[in-house]
């Protein structure tokens, strides 16, 4: 015989041998997972006589109930009570509530974390006034960043001091400047009010 033919026949036999083994593995694996599958069957029958379970029994991944996106902490807090655990914090839902409400100070590795956040610029002069990029007045400076925020400099960095307003969705980068505000206005002439 020659070497082609040799070649074609261990070919063929190598290809042959392996549809045969994947063949008895199939079954052999089939016939161990239908085992399973009856042994919890007979389990459950067992428990329960009456009960027949099928595979329309098994949820599926479409009826699954679905977490909802922010859930009511009422409903947590709820529970909480109902199972006895104690709270700690002192805080009601009142407190809680008017502290969710507030500006706090973060650190400038989370300011624009945010994307739906609006990034905000301002200036707080040597004279405790606070004003925008282009030096007009805060009139709502405790609803904006809140007035203990502005004693928070140095505490990350020395000059600026960075807040979040959730119930405004802004972000706040406040840059310290040791002028008087009534200085950086009169060396802008060319602005004029309207």
């Amino acid at each position: 015989m020659s070497k082609t033919t040799n070649f074609v026949m261990f070919a063929v036999g190598a290809a042959v041998g392996s549809v045969i083994t994947w063949q008895y593995i199939k079954k052999k694996y089939e016939r161990i997972a239908q085992e399973e599958i009856d042994s919890v069957k007979a389990i459950f029958l067992r428990k329960d006589p009456d009960m027949e379970v099928t595979v329309s029994d098994i949820p599926q991944q479409a009826e699954l109930r679905k977490v909802e996106e922010k859930p009511d902490i009422s409903e947590y807090e709820a529970l909480m009570e109902k199972e006895g655990y104690t709270n700690y914090s002192g805080m009601g839902k009142e407190e809680r509530a008017s502290m969710e409400s507030k500006p706090y100070v973060i650190t400038p590795e989370e300011f624009g974390e945010f994307e739906e956040y609006e990034k905000i610029s301002l200036t707080y002069y040597g004279d405790q006034v606070l004003a925008d990029e282009n030096d007009e007045l805060v009139e709502d400076v405790e609803g904006a960043v809140g007035f203990e925020s502005l004693t928070h400099f140095g505490e990350y960095e020395d000059d600026s001091v960075f807040v979040r307003n959730d119930r405004l969705k802004c972000d706040y980068e406040i840059l310290l400047d040791q002028r008087t505000y009534s200085e950086v206005v009169k060396m802008r002439p060319h602005q004029m009010e309207v």
